[in-house]
């Protein structure tokens, strides 16, 4: 929408006229005048207005209203940074860092971002500080995590609400209070996030029950540090392998919450034409973490299952969630692209492995299924199973074919990586 307002006089401070034009530039935006806000924004950043640098670089990074520049997004932000910036500022400048693309992968660089943005009180940053606390074994990080987990709730993070609801209902890291995480757990089922009390299915680690004062120890925030499992090689040819424990439980359940409100009815592409089809084929529901949606937490655990098929987060389509009800099915197919399929042009080339993580317990059913070597990966929380799509040489391996097997009794949660031969991502 073009604005109809032409700017007024600005305030007579430099550091007023900054504060005015970004005021200015929020009314617009709750006016749906999206040139006008623009406007202001551009001012506002001219003057170096460090939130309104930032709020440029989320339009820039992601394409809001104009063309996608990454670039120019992460010298709005590098500026942002010089001016102090925002708690947000930190947080999209570690998932940039992590892609490795428009800056090379600093694991200590990743941390000390993450840390800077929870440390300041931004919801997101403090959920995934959250969930990196929380993969420890030891009362201390565990209780960090409880206090992360808690800080967000209380700004109205409905993802971090749903992991804390489970740490609430069992006690870990504050006092055992299952009335009210079932409260908090209805309350989340309302708006599309499929919380279940208890959830649990390794044990809890006991923790002394924290206190709003208690503060997490930022500097021992390791986020990229995260030793793989052990691998199990299953067949030499094609390669498919299994990890247990390549995601936590929690882990699991952060990306069901993220992704589950986002869910429709799963389709196919056509492997001449390249469009999206329902077809019987595929019957689950699924969605995409689109980068406007991905946040560094699912970058986090997309680059680990990434590395399992020795391949980095920039290689990586958007990370997929996949939930199967009862009979739901994806008959044998292929992931590989025929040469004619468009998205072999799209810069990232064949899809050369395939990552699925299984998210949740199956009661019975929903096996991985390879045809052509009699052989099927059952479900288990936390387990990925990899598998190459083509050939060493990068022909297409027929013998790739899996399914989906239906699931007879409870439900599915799966996510999906596929990992392409040329890097693919613009950040």
């Amino acid at each position: 929408m073009a604005s109809t307002q032409a700017p007024a006089p600005l305030s007579p401070t430099l550091a007023g006229q900054a504060e005015d034009a970004y005021r200015r530039a929020r009314e617009r935006l709750a006016a749906d005048d999206l040139g006008g806000a623009s406007q202001w924004l551009e001012r506002a950043a001219q003057m170096e207005h460090p939130a309104a640098l930032t709020e440029l670089a989320i339009v820039h990074l992601h394409g809001f209203g104009r063309p996608a520049d990454p670039a120019h997004a992460l010298a709005l932000l590098q500026r942002a940074e010089h001016a102090g910036g925002t708690p947000e500022t930190p947080w999209l400048l570690a998932q940039i860092v992590l892609g490795g693309v428009l800056l090379p992968f600093d694991a200590a660089r990743v941390d000390a971002l993450l840390a800077d943005s929870a440390r300041r009180g931004h919801p997101p940053a403090l959920r995934v500080a959250g969930l990196c606390f929380g993969r420890s074994d030891q009362p201390a990080p565990q209780q960090a995590a409880t206090t992360c987990l808690q800080r967000a709730t209380a700004l109205r993070d409905p993802i971090a609400a749903a992991l804390y609801a489970d740490r609430l209902h069992a006690g870990i890291g504050t006092a055992a209070d299952p009335v009210a995480a079932r409260d908090l757990a209805t309350q989340l089922r309302a708006i599309g996030i499929p919380v279940e009390l208890p959830s649990r299915t390794t044990p809890a680690v006991p923790a002394a029950h924290a206190s709003n004062a208690s503060e997490p120890p930022w500097d021992a925030l390791h986020a990229t540090i995260a030793a793989t499992p052990s691998v199990t090689r299953l067949c030499a040819s094609p390669v498919i392998a299994t990890c247990d424990g390549l995601l936590s439980d929690e882990e699991c359940r952060y990306v069901i919450y993220a992704g589950a409100r986002h869910l429709s009815r799963s389709q196919v592409i056509h492997p001449q034409t390249g469009q999206r089809l329902e077809y019987d084929i595929r019957t689950s529901r699924d969605m995409s973490f689109a980068p406007s949606i991905e946040d560094a937490g699912i970058r986090l655990l997309q680059a680990r299952a990434a590395a399992l098929a020795g391949a980095e987060l920039a290689h990586c389509e958007p990370l997929t969630l996949l939930h199967y009800a009862p009979g739901e099915q994806y008959r044998p197919h292929r992931d590989y692209y025929l040469p004619s399929a468009p998205q072999m042009s799209d810069g990232g080339g064949q899809r050369n492995a395939t990552v699925c993580v299984y998210l949740n317990e199956v009661q019975a059913g929903g096996e991985t299924a390879f045809p052509a070597r009699d052989l099927d990966v059952r479900p288990r929380r936390g387990r990925a199973v990899m598998f190459r799509n083509v050939h060493a040489d990068g022909r297409p391996d027929m013998d790739s074919l899996h399914a989906g097997m239906p699931v007879r009794a409870g439900e599915k949660w799966l996510s999906t990586c596929w990992i392409r031969a040329r890097p693919l991502r613009a950040f």
